[in-house]
């Protein structure tokens, strides 16, 4: 009596255990080399000379854009080097703002003056983008 009492119990307490795993949402990424070249002169509304590089991403879907992320990091390190270091974007480096927007399809970083001030020339070596993609779910929040 004791055995089939101790077996029911065993069998109703596992048999309501059904194991639910959430959806893996995906992370990807990508690291563009920007020539020297590639940097445009721009002027904002109030005169302000800057330089940008838009990067055109098809990856970066409108469902991203809505409801996932975009991480940009910069390097200067050569396209070469086995270990780069990455400075996560918005950044200030040497008096020069670093930011970045991005829209579907497209990122574009801007350099600017950190003091406000023109901007009077690009970055004069190839440098690394990375571009990290995050999809995600809604909450319906």
């Amino acid at each position: 009596m004791k055995l089939a009492f101790l077996s029911a119990i065993i069998l109703f307490a596992f048999s309501g255990c059904t194991k639910n795993y959430p959806r893996v949402n995906q992370v990807y990424s990508a690291i563009y080399t920007v020539a020297a070249n590639q940097w445009v002169a721009g002027t904002d509304a109030d005169g302000t000379k800057f330089f940008y590089t838009t990067l055109n991403i098809s990856e970066l879907t409108q469902a991203i854009d809505q409801n996932g992320g975009v991480a940009v990091y910069l390097s200067f390190s050569a396209s070469t080097d086995a270990n780069p270091v990455y400075e996560a974007v918005p950044e200030v480096i040497g008096g020069v703002a670093y930011g970045a927007i991005h829209t579907t399809g497209s990122v574009t970083v801007d350099l600017r003056a950190a003091d406000g001030g023109n901007l009077t020339s690009a970055i004069s070596a190839p440098t690394l983008l990375k571009i990290v993609l995050m999809d995600a779910t809604a909450l319906g929040n």
